[in-house]
């Protein structure tokens, strides 16, 4: 059980490294203006508002890759339920997104795509991994 619980929070951890490394181009290329802060919620929507179509689909490759890694990861690590362990993975992903669509407006299109993503690619990486 230990190493089923270890495994989830390693894919986890893996899998949110792989997105934040891959949204960090974000960052480069669409650096936040020096006075932006997340505090000031309308200001911080307006930036949102104003990233071109390829900002947003940077993101989506993120989530994809990171939640695929760590279905991945999950069940290269486990001996025993790897499909269901690197699907469990994902469903921390889709819990996050979750929380950063409520927290962050975005295009609807976007939020669609970014929901539906998580946990299939997570568990497609578990299965590849078997």
């Amino acid at each position: 059980m230990g190493k089923q619980i270890l495994a989830v929070i390693v894919g986890v951890i893996v899998g949110g490294l792989t997105i934040y490394g891959i949204e960090s181009i974000n960052m480069v290329r669409y650096p936040w203006p020096d006075n932006l802060s997340m505090e000031d919620k309308e200001a911080f929507a307006e930036y949102v508002s104003s990233l071109p179509v390829d900002a947003f689909i940077t993101v989506i490759i993120a989530h994809l890759i990171g939640s695929f890694v760590a279905g991945f990861v999950c069940s290269k690590i486990t001996p025993f339920r790897k499909l269901l362990l690197g699907t469990i993975c994902g469903m921390f992903f889709l819990a996050g997104g979750i929380m950063n669509l409520v927290m962050i407006p975005h295009p609807l299109w976007f939020m669609v795509i970014d929901l539906l993503i998580f946990v299939p690619f997570a568990w497609l990486g578990a299965k590849l991994a078997k």
